[in-house]
């Protein structure tokens, strides 16, 4: 069992029993954090441990994707003018039947050590581009090549159907194949654990819905669903679903902007969670507010990713930052229509001269909070990581504070959010193994892998499908 020593010059533990330290070490023993405090040397023998010298750094847990379409990756730049249907019609019906395996597993190794390099240690990979079998585990080689944390999502394809064939609204999800990859992924305490990327009630009706949701209950596993809250195939959505005994919890809707305040409330009370993808919901086109802060204020915790890999980059501090932004635009567009109604509100005390000071909302560190905590509870996690606390998994950020466009970062928790990029991330560590040190990928964790191979694979499905750049 390897033991490894970090000395921060600051820790950001995001666990609210302990909260910003300063002048502490991390201990751990394993792919554990063993001990959090002063004075850890006296814990272990001298000479049987690596000694990471971390001043001028921040430690930070390792971030959370909850939501990513990671096997997009070799599409980069392809689909950023695109419309939410557009993206629908080019990715499903153009690029899924001549993606391959092969095509598949590079797209999820280079993703997640993209978002690796990021200070992201875990991720909802939400695969949806898997065909066959084949495809699958070749996605689940490309993480476990990695070395990151993830959740495989096991979706299903939506291409539209050859004469014959039902259309995929109609098609429960495959019974066999989620077993097959249950029984091969189902340790819960491995880095790679399996949900099922269901249809939902907004892409199938009642039958189909309960037909998945029980599957996922026998499987015992988390099931996730697209879902914006109009026009559901199901009529009544989740609240049909909760009606009819078929929503239980331990499910994640992704996006949900259109949904009523008593939907997301039904979705909260069953401790069921939601996602936003704020930047990917503004390049589709979508005008209403992504569902941060309304689902907090139904009793949920708010949690966010960065969905698809075809026109939004797969960076959590980026993320984070967008998602404060929008969060805040609406809310300032909130109060300003209050503002001409019957209840005045204060914008600005100077020109006001009122007494009561203006409130920035939501924070910088309900931002962090989301990308860590919020996004670890989206899939049941929060025991495991999340937070800087002892008994959790050794999934640990450092970030350099004195770095050119953060410094002097005087405070951690903001320079993080507002400041931080992927070159002001100094070391990543996930399950207790370094996978980035010193700036720099290490090449056990598929770094190594020649970025050659991605494009040479992306210029042959462009060819493939007749796009011309």
């Amino acid at each position: 069992m390897s033991t490894i020593l970090i000395r921060p010059e600051t820790i950001v533990t995001m666990d609210d029993a302990v909260g910003v330290l300063r002048g502490r070490g991390i201990l751990i023993e394993g792919c554990r954090i063993a001990a959090i405090g002063e004075d850890l040397e006296s814990r272990i023998e001298a000479g049987s441990y690596q000694v990471i010298d971390a001043e001028g750094m921040i430690a930070i847990p390792g971030l959370v994707n909850a939501h990513v379409h990671m096997w997009q990756t070799v599409l980069r730049g392809l689909g950023v003018d695109w419309s939410a249907a557009e993206h629908h019609l080019h990715t499903q019906t153009e690029i899924v039947p001549v993606f391959s395996p092969e095509d598949m597993l590079a797209a999820e190794l280079f993703g997640a050590l993209n978002l690796l390099n990021g200070g992201t240690t875990t991720v909802y990979e939400w695969c949806h581009g898997n065909r066959t079998p084949d495809h699958s585990d070749a996605a689940i080689e490309g993480l476990t090549r990695s070395g990151i944390r993830s959740v495989f999502i096991h979706g299903t394809v939506k291409t539209l159907p050859l004469p014959g064939e039902p259309h995929f609204s109609l098609v429960p999800h495959p019974r066999d194949e989620a077993i097959r990859l249950r029984r091969a992924y189902g340790d819960a305490g491995s880095r790679l654990t399996l949900a099922l990327g269901i249809l939902g009630p907004e892409y199938s009706g009642l039958d189909v819905c309960a037909a998945d949701f029980r599957l996922a209950a026998d499987l015992d596993v988390w099931s996730s669903a697209h879902a914006h809250g109009r026009m559901p195939k199901v009529e009544g959505g989740y609240r049909r679903l909760l009606a009819e005994g078929v929503l239980k919890g331990r499910h994640n809707a992704v996006h949900m902007n259109s949904a009523s305040d008593d939907e997301l409330h039904v979705l909260a009370d069953a401790e069921c969670s939601v996602t936003a993808t704020a930047e990917a919901e503004i390049h589709h086109g979508i005008a209403r507010e992504p569902v941060i802060s309304r689902f907090a204020r139904a009793g949920g915790t708010p949690s966010i990713g960065t969905d698809s890999e075809v026109n939004t980059r797969a960076d959590m501090l980026e993320t984070m930052r967008v998602s404060l932004l929008v969060q805040r635009l609406f809310n300032n567009i909130g109060r300003a229509a209050e503002a001409q109604g019957e209840r005045p509100v204060i914008v600005n005390t100077l020109t006001r001269q009122s007494a009561i000071p203006p409130r920035v909302s939501p924070t910088a560190r309900d931002a962090l909070y989301w990308a860590t905590m919020g996004n670890a509870r989206a899939m049941g996690l929060e025991d495991s990581i999340g937070s800087l606390t002892v008994g959790k998994f050794a999934d640990i950020a450092l970030v350099r504070m004195g770095d050119l466009n953060i410094a002097p970062a005087l405070s951690p928790v903001e320079a993080v959010v507002s400041f931080a990029t992927p070159a002001n991330v100094d070391t990543v560590i996930v399950h207790g193994e370094l996978v980035k040190r010193g700036g720099v990928m290490i090449a056990g964790s598929g770094a190594a892998a020649s970025t050659d191979q991605l494009r040479k694979r992306a210029d042959a499905i462009v060819r493939s499908i007749g796009y011309r750049p």
